[in-house]
């Protein structure tokens, strides 16, 4: 669903605020930007899908590896695409291997990885945050710098262009 210029700004600049504010409150790098993402591409969520993006703060749970922002990225474009993949397809899988049947969505994961690492030089938070450190106002900022540009490379990747 391609939106109009001005709605994907408000779009994304609303998003991006429901994550900042989110952020503040539970101070998780993944919950924080997969429920603004869900809410944005207006998807339902349980709250047990919720909870499962929790544990994904801090690189899976502190230890360092795909930054929370961005696992919450790959999430809603994985939820958006196979939503729409289902939909064109009329929910019938071809012949073809499961791969081949969301190669789109696989496409578009890939598109918004790439642009994620070239905007930060890691998809990884040990690279992004060496310290672990979730205090300091320095590591805070940067923080909710990454999510809310996860966001917006997300939104722009399925709802406009890709830039």
């Amino acid at each position: 669903m391609l939106v109009g210029s001005e709605e994907l700004e408000q779009l994304i600049k609303n998003a991006k605020e429901r994550a900042t504010q989110l952020l503040i409150e539970t101070e998780n790098c993944a919950y924080s930007p997969f429920v603004a993402l869900l809410e944005a591409l207006n998807i339902k969520a349980s709250p047990e899908l919720l909870a499962a993006s929790i544990g994904f703060a801090g690189g899976l749970s502190g230890s360092g590896h795909l930054c929370g922002a961005l696992w919450a990225s790959v999430a809603a474009v994985s939820i958006y695409m196979k939503k729409k993949i289902d939909v064109e397809k009329g929910n019938k899988q071809a012949s073809g291997p499961f791969i081949a049947y969301h190669l789109e969505l696989h496409n578009k994961v890939a598109d918004v990885y790439r642009q994620f690492v070239n905007m930060f030089g890691s998809p990884n938070c040990k690279d992004l945050n060496p310290k672990f450190d979730l205090v300091s106002p320095e590591q805070r900022k940067k923080c909710t710098v990454i999510v809310r540009k996860s966001i917006e490379i997300t939104l722009r990747s399925l709802l406009g262009d890709s830039k």
